[in-house]
């Protein structure tokens, strides 16, 4: 079985912008957490890496200019660390728990009249998301309070 790196990275990324990143869900989802870390590791990490880099050749010279390219790789692969999670997360089929709540959740959606494309049987994480993110948007606030 071949995976794709790139892909899954991808993935990670649409599935970040997918996910509702609302209040109610942090302490149900790591989702949530794993989001804004990469999101600010995405933003902080090169900063970190241009200063660190710049420092080190500063003070130590060129003779320790390996050690700090390779720190240097390994800080800028933290977020996409955080995507790579993301991304095989995004294609993991629900647990029966979550995957029952999915099916309540669609069918609400459906029950209001708004356009939803679901999913037929084994619905995923990304799945979870995109129901998610129309409940959040289209449905009234109380829909939430029933869930937790």
């Amino acid at each position: 079985m071949s995976v794709n790196l790139i892909a899954i990275i991808r993935d990670g990324y649409d599935y970040g912008k997918k996910w509702p990143l609302k209040p109610e869900l942090y302490s149900m989802f790591p989702e949530c957490r794993v989001i804004k870390a990469t999101q600010f590791a995405t933003f902080v990490i090169p900063i970190i890496v241009l200063v660190t880099f710049f420092t080190q050749y500063q003070y130590l010279g060129q003779s320790f200019i390996a050690q700090s390219i390779a720190m240097c790789c390994l800080m800028l692969s933290l977020p996409i660390q955080g995507y790579i999670w993301l991304g095989k997360r995004a294609k993991q089929l629900l647990p029966v728990s979550l995957a029952s709540w999915y099916y309540q959740l669609e069918h609400k959606i459906l029950s209001q009249g708004i356009d939803f494309k679901g999913i037929g049987h084994k619905p995923t994480y990304l799945d979870l998301a995109n129901a998610l993110a129309v409940a959040f948007k289209k449905l009234d606030k109380t829909w939430i309070n029933d869930k937790l």
